[in-house]
């Protein structure tokens, strides 16, 4: 959100930090959401349609502007200080498992997996096929895929009224995309109680989740270090 300043510090640090170039396209607020809510009969509204729309804007940017592969990542977000280490291992198991026949692998996520390996060690990655992937802060996609999100996802809409990350999720219990996941995550959440959301309430749950090296707290641009943090969200 561009009213949000210390979001876009925090961003533009990881960028410089891990020679990151990022692109900051357009986010929709609870405003926007509402408005064309009421326009196109959408069975959600609020917030959850904001998130849900500035994704599937990405998703048709991607589309136009024919863009193979995107890391997709929420504003709210911080990195292992170790970042472009553990990123280049995953990208060699992805590579050497699927070639290319993969359409999302998650770099960051809130709740364990029951795919997930039972013992991730904190510096060693491991790639694994995810079964039920929640949040949405960090992940990459393809362009094959981006294109039948952009159909479904508008379809979703006006049918079955959902969180996106959650329509995304029954979709991978059924099937529909082949969604990988990193244990443990190196892109996580900051939390809402360290940094003020649009979009969330503290009272739904604090997602504030560890790192082994926190690139923000190296950067002293947090006052706690969140090696003491829980690895995930407890619902």
């Amino acid at each position: 959100m561009p009213s949000r300043t210390e979001r876009r510090l925090n961003m533009d640090a990881l960028s410089a930090f891990h020679n990151l170039d990022f692109t900051y396209p357009r986010v929709f607020n609870k405003h926007d959401a509402n408005t064309m809510a009421a326009a196109n009969n959408y069975l959600i509204n609020g917030t959850h349609l904001a998130c849900y729309l500035s994704h599937l804007h990405v998703y048709k940017q991607m589309i136009e502007d024919n863009i193979e592969t995107a890391l997709v990542l929420e504003d709210d977000v911080d990195m292992e200080l170790d970042l472009m280490h553990r990123h280049t291992h995953i990208m060699q198991q992805v590579y050497e498992r699927y070639g290319r026949d993969w359409d999302m692998l998650y770099l960051g996520h809130c709740t364990w997996d029951r795919n997930e390996p039972t013992r991730p060690t904190a510096h060693n990655v491991s790639l694994y096929e995810a079964e039920y992937p929640v949040c949405m802060h960090a992940y990459v996609v393809t362009r094959d895929c981006a294109r039948r999100l952009a159909v479904v996802l508008e379809e979703r809409l006006t049918s079955v009224g959902r969180d996106i990350d959650m329509v995304l999720a029954v979709g991978v219990q059924f099937g529909v995309s082949v969604v990988l996941g990193t244990s443990p995550p190196y892109i996580v959440q900051i939390g809402r109680r360290e940094l003020v959301s649009d979009l969330t309430l503290l009272e739904d749950g604090d997602t504030a989740q560890s790192l082994t090296q926190s690139t923000l707290f190296h950067l002293n641009m947090r006052s706690t270090d969140p090696r003491t943090l829980p690895a995930y969200m407890v619902f």
